[in-house]
């Protein structure tokens, strides 16, 4: 069931020229608030005294869902489009649902970020096209309740009980805390530092890995490279917990396994049902979906395999060598971020014994 204080946090974004369509849209959406599936924001709540500027970008932050109420007033507003860009921002950095609810014909589909957005009311037909106000605003009613849906999905999706053992388990260290019988990734875990390099694969600057997850949204594909023992599925285990907190869904895939044989949609949709339970993968958007593949360099046919994941805008692909990936298309592997684990200094491993 879905409590009431799990409700998704909906920020409306609109131009004040077209207020009475945001007062008709919160009257139409109360079944939803009711039913504790959703809160709305918008600048309207912003009580005097308060700094509204800070209170706006707070709770746009915050949002789960995010509605872009377009016309030709929102797209000439400085406000708006700062607003809508950095909904963008979170769309790619967090998951964050972000719908633009057409009210009047206008331009939007000349704007690169709305363009590729699926919009309400459906095919992005204009709420003055309708005639019937009524009529409109349970289109985009329903359209949004489709919305809160699998977002409500996958904030539950729970990993299977074995996964999560798995990606707690820290097998060589099990005895090595005097405080616990038992030791878990929480609780001996320390971000080690990593070699950047640039395309050509040159070395570019040292940064810690606690920024990994700030590089992935930077360039959403990352090859992660390490020696035997540095600490790769370690660092592969933290990421995927970070991710599903963001509202991904990460996937995770061990070379050991088959080595990568046969293909990719098979061996990732397998690895998921290993992982999570109840929702199907189908129902999931594969902008949500980030394949990680571990042990890489003991796939038979590297190539094909990347080839096969063009499907997924984020990819994270851990290996040996960072040097260990020579294709034919070069374009392929230049499309990753490379980084190299740098073995663990005095300092760090003391803060891991203590």
């Amino acid at each position: 069931m879905f409590c009431m204080s799990d409700s998704l946090k909906l920020f409306i974004s609109y131009s004040h020229l077209d207020e009475t369509y945001i007062k008709d849209f919160i009257k139409h959406i109360t079944p939803l608030k009711t039913n504790g599936l959703i809160k709305e924001w918008c600048d309207r709540k912003i009580v005097a005294g308060m700094e509204f500027q800070d209170d706006i970008n707070n709770n746009l932050d915050d949002a789960d869902i995010i509605c872009l109420f377009t016309s030709a007033n929102f797209l000439s507003s400085d406000a708006c489009l700062k607003e809508k860009k950095r909904a963008m921002c979170l769309k790619r950095q967090k998951g964050t649902a972000v719908i633009p609810i057409i009210l009047s014909p206008c331009g939007w589909l000349d704007d690169k970020d709305l363009s590729v957005i699926q919009a309400l009311p459906t095919d992005g037909k204009p709420v003055t096209d309708f005639g019937d106000l009524n009529k409109s605003m349970h289109v985009i009613y329903e359209g949004l309740k489709n919305v809160i849906g699998k977002e409500i999905s996958i904030k539950q999706l729970k990993n299977t009980d074995r996964f999560s053992t798995f990606l707690q388990n820290i097998a060589l260290l099990t005895r090595a805390h005097s405080q616990k019988e038992e030791v878990t990734l929480d609780d001996i875990f320390i971000y080690p530092e990593l070699n950047k390099y640039n395309d050509l694969r040159e070395y570019e600057t040292k940064e810690s890995s606690s920024k990994l997850i700030e590089e992935f949204f930077d360039s959403s594909k990352l090859l992660i490279a390490g020696e035997n023992q540095s600490g790769k599925t370690t660092l592969c285990k933290k990421m995927y917990t970070q991710l599903r907190r963001l509202g991904f869904v990460p996937i995770y895939v061990s070379g050991e396994n088959n080595f990568y044989r046969g293909k990719m949609s098979n061996i990732i949709e397998k690895a998921y049902g290993e992982q999570y339970a109840v929702m199907p993968m189908c129902e999931i958007e594969k902008h949500r979906i980030v394949p990680m593949l571990d042990d890489f360099h003991l796939a038979k046919n590297k190539e094909k395999c990347i080839r096969e994941l063009s499907d997924y805008k984020y990819q994270i692909v851990i290996v040996d060598d960072v040097f260990s990936l020579n294709f034919k298309d070069e374009q392929l592997i230049s499309s990753f971020t490379h980084f190299k684990i740098i073995e663990m200094s005095p300092l760090l491993r003391s803060q891991l014994i203590a």
